[in-house]
C-alpha cells in the first residue's frame, strides 16, 4: 500500500500536466470550431453593408470590424494555448486593444489612452522579448515554435525541410541517432546545438538552443 501511494504520489504531477495539456488542446480546438462558424456571420454583414444606404452602414461596419477582430483574437489564443510564449501573449494584447479602440472609444481621449497602451506594447516588444533576451548564449523556446523562427531567434541555421517544429525535428533526431528523450538530452545539428529543457509526462514542452562552439569559432 505504501509503496503504490509512493508512486501515486510521484507520477500525480505529470498526470496533471497531461491533464492540463489535454484540456488546453481541448479549449482551442472548440476557439477554432467558434471562429470557423462565426465566419457565416461577417457574409451577413455584407449583405447588411450592401443592402443598407450609404449613411446607414457606419455603425454596421464599425461592428463588422469588431466582430472580425474579434476573430483574429480567438485565433490569437489558439496560439498562445499552443505555444505557450510571452509574444504570443503580447500579440492578444494588441489585437484586443484595437477591438477596443475601434468598438468603444467615443472621445478623443479614449482614442489617445488606446494608442499610448498600443505604444507600450510596441516597446515593450522591442525592449524585452524573452524569447530573444539571450540570443547570443541561447535561447529556451517553446517545442512548437517553428523552425525558421528558431533560427532566427538563436541565430543558427537549422534545416527547415526536415520538420516544421523544433519539437518535430528533435523526434526525428532522437529516431535517427537512437537517443532517448529526456531532460537534458543534446542533439546537433549543422550549427545549433538543442537540448530538451522541459517536458510533460513523454512531450517535449521547451528547448535550449544555442551556436555551437565550433560554429562560434568559425565566425570569430
Amino acid at each position: 500500500m505504501l509503496n503504490f501511494w509512493e508512486k501515486f504520489k510521484w507520477r500525480l504531477p505529470k498526470n496533471f500536466a497531461r491533464l492540463v495539456f489535454f484540456l488546453e488542446a481541448l479549449l482551442a480546438l472548440f476557439i477554432i470550431s467558434g471562429v470557423a462558424i462565426s465566419f457565416l456571420d461577417l457574409i451577413r454583414y455584407l449583405n447588411l453593408i450592401i443592402s443598407q444606404p450609404p449613411l446607414q452602414t457606419y455603425e454596421i461596419l464599425r461592428t463588422f470590424l469588431g466582430h472580425i477582430l474579434l476573430l483574429v483574437i480567438g485565433l490569437e489564443l489558439v496560439i498562445m494555448l499552443v505555444r505557450h510564449t510571452p509574444s504570443s501573449v503580447v500579440e492578444v494584447l494588441l489585437y484586443a486593444i484595437a477591438r477596443k479602440i475601434i468598438m468603444e472609444a467615443k472621445t478623443t481621449l479614449d482614442v489617445l489612452i488606446g494608442v499610448v497602451a498600443l505604444g507600450g506594447l510596441f516597446l515593450l516588444i522591442k525592449i524585452y522579448t524573452p524569447e530573444r533576451l539571450h540570443a547570443e548564449k541561447g535561447a529556451i523556446v517553446s517545442s512548437s515554435m517553428p523552425i525558421w523562427e528558431v533560427n532566427e531567434i538563436a541565430n543558427v541555421n537549422i534545416p527547415e525541410n526536415m520538420a516544421n517544429t523544433i519539437g518535430g525535428l528533435i523526434s526525428i533526431l532522437a529516431s535517427n541517432e537512437g537517443k532517448n528523450i529526456a531532460i537534458g538530452q543534446v542533439f546537433r545539428i549543422n550549427d545549433a546545438e538543442i537540448s530538451i529543457y522541459s517536458m510533460e509526462g513523454n512531450l517535449v514542452r521547451s528547448v535550449f538552443v544555442k551556436r555551437s562552439e565550433e560554429a562560434n569559432e568559425v565566425h570569430c
